[in-house]
């Protein structure tokens, strides 16, 4: 896959070149800058930088973006459906035509490994292993997550081996459990961050070692879980899953956690021009059809409507014209009501019309261009009535729009996300249902929702709940709303199964959701799909782009060959699913 770097990386290079050779002079001489700042002299500090600023960046192109080729995971999961162009490549998973290619997540990885390097000598080493230690785990569990087998004990070597070979998927894993363990005692070691370039440069904790275990220790919940199919091969490897969740999680002061959003690891953007500004915003996605013809999906848009949930109305917009049955004279009137909002009245109801005030597309039609009635003449009627009324490529004003804050450059609800005190509690609610720490699983879970609702500032008493029976947005009553979460966990058949689906709406946007797809199969959400291009199979992995297949052919057909089946395409499984 192919990732837009939206940060500057400050000229931060893995591996230093001769540019040019002196012209006049004996070719054995090499005209050099005294001046010059080459990689070993570069201040650890700017490094550090790079790579929190890269990771943001990338984390949210993976999440959002009009390029089509970033926004497979979030489409796949349903809560985002594309129409006007290329909407089968999302909504139907025919990925095989695009190049995907892992290399374009490595520039934030490689540095953090530079990173790891530039710190023998600096009165801060300790801490500069720690936090590169921890920035390389989360990039290689996203990447071996995503692709299978990857580059990693041969990664980062620059022209001393430009064919790494493939590590299986296994030592990956066993490798990033090790990292992390290190990360933590590195930084546990660490008394105070002397430095205060390294403290500004720090531009995710400024220097607070007490954060950087926490997402340290929280990245490694994250990667046991998504483990937790494997336990008996990682036993056999050395590693009991279930022993160092619990080891971590019963041992708080060696061991800290992200429990609290305050802590969440998350970096917003500045918002100031194109380098560093939310991937949607105008800045960047300039033309406003490729922000508008990412829909909000029905699945997600249904399932937060239902359980009278705030996050919808944060999250989406409103149609732009509500249809309505009443009788106006003709089948079909597109009119002001009283308070001047444009409406769509039909004489009866129609099957397939949608009257909601938030409607999502459906996953995977084969015309979602033209869903919920979208007439141009209808489309015509309502603009001329109203100016706030989009009429141009991607225009479906019968369908919800993604939520403003997602069209801005910056908003302080928009951040690019490492892990969240979310994550981590729904992590420990399903440790908890799995018998493998102490503590009560609705407890975490209610903690886990509870912390999801203050990344995005919705407090109780906020009126942001839309009321489907009255079409009108209503108070949140925060601890009715959990109570009833609670009984929906205590008389679940599953258990497990509301936990998934409470994180799947929590990790809105990101991958982590399709990890967890693939490893439980909650949210049921395979059957929603009316169009797959493989029925209701949900896609397992991407693919090995063309620059691996081409230039290092060897080591990507040695990889290949551990998935099942053997074939480079997005159905097969890697080792994590077989």
């Amino acid at each position: 896959m192919i990732l837009r770097h939206k940060f500057y990386y400050l000229g931060i290079l893995a591996m230093p070149f001769l540019l040019s050779l002196a012209g006049c002079q004996d070719l054995t001489e090499i005209n050099q800058n005294p001046n010059a700042l080459t990689d070993d002299k570069t201040n650890p500090a700017y490094v550090l930088t790079s790579v929190i600023t890269g990771t943001a960046s990338e984390l949210a192109d993976i999440s959002f973006s009009g390029n089509v080729t970033q926004c497979v995971a979030p489409a796949a999961m349903q809560y985002v459906q594309r129409d006007f162009l290329e909407f089968n490549t999302t909504n139907q998973f025919a990925w095989i035509p695009l190049n995907f290619d892992y290399r374009g997540l490595y520039l934030p990885m490689s540095n953090a490994s530079y990173l790891e390097k530039r710190a023998s000598g600096n009165v801060d080493s300790l801490f500069i292993k720690g936090t590169s230690k921890t920035m390389q785990a989360l990039w290689f569990g996203v990447q071996s997550s995503s692709w299978g087998d990857v580059p990693y004990s041969q990664a980062f070597k620059g022209t001393d081996n430009l064919q790494p070979a493939f590590d299986k998927q296994i030592d990956v894993f066993k490798g990033i459990l090790k990292d992390l363990e290190d990360a933590n005692s590195y930084l546990a070691k660490t008394t105070v961050v002397n430095s205060s370039v390294m403290i500004a440069a720090d531009v995710l904790y400024t220097g607070k070692l007490l954060k950087w275990r926490q997402f340290a220790n929280s990245l490694h919940l994250r990667y046991l879980m998504r483990l937790s199919g494997k336990a008996a091969e990682m036993k056999a490897a050395g590693v009991d899953i279930a022993s160092e969740f619990n080891k971590i999680v019963s041992d708080p002061a060696t061991y800290p956690l992200i429990t609290s959003s305050a802590d969440d690891a998350s970096i917003k953007f500045p918002g100031t021009n194109t380098t560093d500004s939310y991937t949607l915003g105008p800045l960047v996605t300039t033309t406003i059809s490729e922000f508008y013809r990412i829909k909000a999906a029905a699945t997600i848009v249904d399932y937060l409507k239902v359980r009278n949930d705030p996050r919808l109305t944060v999250w989406f917009k409103p149609v732009d014209v509500q249809t309505l049955v009443r009788d106006k004279g003709a089948d079909v009137v597109i009119a002001t009501d009283a308070a001047g909002k444009v409406k769509r009245y039909i004489k009866s109801y129609q099957t397939g019309i949608d009257t909601s005030l938030y409607v999502g597309l459906k996953i995977a039609l084969t015309d979602p261009d033209s869903y919920n009635n979208n007439v141009a003449a209808q489309r015509t009627q309502a603009a001329a009535l109203s100016s706030s009324v989009y009429n141009s490529g991607a225009a479906n004003p019968f369908v919800s729009y993604l939520g403003t804050i997602f069209r801005t450059n910056t908003d302080p609800l928009i951040k690019s996300v490492f892990i969240s005190a979310s994550e981590v509690n729904f992590i420990l609610a399903e440790a908890s249902s799995r018998g493998w720490i102490k503590g009560a699983a609705p407890d975490y879970l209610v903690a886990a929702v509870s912390a999801s609702m203050d990344q995005y500032s919705i407090a109780n008493g906020d009126v942001k709940v839309y009321n489907p029976s009255t079409h009108a947005i209503i108070a949140f009553n925060k601890t009715e709303y959990l109570d009833k979460l609670k009984t929906e966990f205590n008389a679940a058949a599953n258990p497990l199964e509301v936990i998934m689906q409470q994180k799947w709406v929590s990790s809105f946007a990101t991958m982590e959701s399709w990890f967890d797809y693939r490893r439980t199969g909650f949210p049921n959400i395979a059957g929603n799909i009316l169009n797959g291009s493989q029925g209701t199979k949900i896609p397992s992995r991407l693919m090995y782009g063309e620059n691996e297949t081409n230039y290092n052919p060897k080591n990507t057909s040695d990889a290949i060959s551990r998935l099942v089946p053997a074939t480079n395409d997005q159905w097969s499984k890697m080792w994590l699913l077989q």
